[in-house]
């Protein structure tokens, strides 16, 4: 479910149309993410859920979040892929041109920080650790 689908089934519905499997479970994964968050009781969850299972029209539906906050936008990115794609392309050649200016000279070990730079950058891309504005990181550290 889409923030955003989810969002006109609580502001923007026409409550006399019939609801429909989807709109059912949009409104069902709402509760449960209200209920996961302590803004409903295991009796008021069980109580709606049970209700929009049965619910015949967008209107029933709407009364059961009606008391509830709009679900929040997920965190965006930062930086969006594409950008991040070109990033990485510049450090890769960055990479090369120090190691190839390295061995040119004759100075091999005198490249070693690069390596290690690569070896995080290798390490973190596998991992998925993409900064994101206003959420948090998952995973370690």
């Amino acid at each position: 479910m889409t923030p955003g689908r989810a969002r006109v089934l609580i502001e923007g519905m026409d409550e006399t149309l019939r609801a429909a499997d989807r709109d059912r479970d949009d409104v069902a994964q709402i509760l449960r993410e209200q209920y996961a968050e302590g803004r409903l009781t295991m009796e008021e969850y069980d109580e709606r859920s049970t209700a929009a299972i049965h619910a015949k029209t967008l209107g029933e539906l709407r009364a059961l979040t009606a008391d509830l906050p709009a679900p929040a936008e997920p965190a965006r990115p930062a930086w969006s892929r594409s950008r991040m794609r070109w990033i990485a392309v510049a450090g890769v050649v960055a990479t090369v041109a120090v190691l190839a200016g390295a061995a040119f000279a004759g100075h091999f070990l005198l490249a070693f920080p690069t390596w290690l730079i690569v070896l995080i950058i290798v390490r973190h891309s596998r991992s998925r650790r993409f900064p994101y504005a206003g959420g948090q990181r998952t995973g370690r550290g």
